[in-house]
C-alpha cells in the first residue's frame, strides 16, 4: 500500500498484557450480547489486502487453528501465479474480494468505463468463477484513494461508487476511521471504516479499537498486508506478531464474521 508510514508493530508481552486487561475488564454486559444470533452486537472482520503469498501460507493456517476465517481482497498481478490455490479459500469458509488487478493508486486521469474494464471485469469473472455467483461482492480501494476523473473530491467519490454499482459490487472498505455503526454501513456501503494494522496502529490501538466495538456494539474491521516472511512492505507485521492479534480479536468478544456476512447480518 502507499503513501502510509513505515512503521513497525511493536507487540511485547508488556503491552499485549495492558491491552488484554482493557478487553477483559470492559463492560460485561456489552460482551455478553455480541452472539452470532445478535445483529446489534458487536462484530469484527479479518481483511487482507493484495493477495500475497503469505496470506495462503501464513495467515490461513494460523486463521483457521483458530476457526476463524478472513476476507481476501486480491490484486490478479499478485494471485496469478498460484490461483488455483486461491481458489480453494471459498470452500473452506474464507471469502474473496476484489482489489483491482495491477493495484493502481494514480486514478484522478481515467474514465470509468476503461478503469472498470480494465481493472475490475477480469477479476470480476474469476471471482464468479471460483467462488460463485451468489458470492459475497466486496471491494477495497487500493491505496484508500477514491479521487477517479475529473472534478471534486465529492464528484470523483460519487463517480467510484456508481460505477462499483454498476459492476454488481455491494461494498468497499478503505484502511482509516472508527468501528462501522450499523447505520453507517446502511447509509454509505462504499465508504467501510476499518484500522490498518502495522502502520500507525500499535498494539494497544488495536485493542481500544477492539474494546470500542465491543462496548458500543459497531463493526471493527481489521486489515493485514504483509504477514510473516518474504519482502520488506509498509505495514508488515511477523507470524508471532499476527497470532497475537488473532488471540487478541478472540479475547474481544465480539462475533467475527467476514464482510459479507456481517453486510448480510446488517441487511446492508
Amino acid at each position: 500500500m502507499v503513501g502510509r508510514h513505515e512503521k513497525g508493530m511493536d507487540v511485547n508481552r508488556r503491552n499485549f498484557a495492558a491491552g488484554l486487561a482493557t478487553l477483559l475488564l470492559a463492560d460485561r454486559a456489552a460482551a455478553a450480547t455480541a452472539t452470532d444470533g445478535d445483529i446489534a452486537a458487536g462484530a469484527v472482520s479479518l481483511t487482507y489486502d493484495d493477495g500475497l503469498p503469505s496470506h495462503l501460507d501464513v495467515a490461513v493456517p494460523a486463521l483457521e487453528r483458530r476457526g476463524l476465517r478472513g476476507t481476501f481482497y486480491v490484486t490478479w498481478e499478485n494471485i496469478a501465479a498460484r490461483a488455483d490455490d486461491w481458489a480453494g479459500l471459498p470452500a473452506r469458509g474464507h471469502e474473496l474480494g476484489a482489489h483491482t488487478v495491477h493495484h493502481p493508486c494514480n486514478i484522478g486521469q481515467l474514465d470509468a468505463r476503461s478503469f472498470a474494464d480494465r481493472e475490475f471485469r477480469p477479476v470480476e469473472t474469476w471471482l464468479d468463477r471460483v467462488a460463485g455467483p451468489g458470492r459475497a461482492r466486496d471491494f477495497a480501494y487500493p491505496c484508500d484513494v477514491t479521487n477517479l476523473g475529473p472534478g471534486s473530491p465529492n464528484a470523483q467519490r460519487a463517480r467510484y461508487e456508481a460505477m462499483l454499482r454498476g459492476l454488481g459490487i455491494r461494498s468497499a472498505r478503505n484502511s482509516e476511521g472508527p468501528p462501522n455503526p450499523a447505520d453507517w454501513v446502511r447509509r454509505h456501503p462504499f465508504r467501510l471504516q476499518a484500522l490498518a494494522v502495522g502502520y500507525d496502529a500499535q498494539p494497544l490501538d488495536v485493542f481500544n479499537y477492539l474494546q470500542r466495538a465491543r462496548v458500543e456494539r459497531r463493526w471493527a474491521i481489521l486489515v493485514f498486508h504483509q504477514v510473516g516472511g518474504g519482502p520488506e512492505s509498509d505495514g508488515a507485521v511477523t507470524a508471532t506478531q499476527h497470532d497475537a492479534l488473532l488471540d487478541m480479536v478472540l479475547a474481544s468478544g465480539l462475533a467475527s464474521r467476514t464482510v459479507g456476512e456481517q453486510m448480510r447480518s446488517l441487511g446492508a
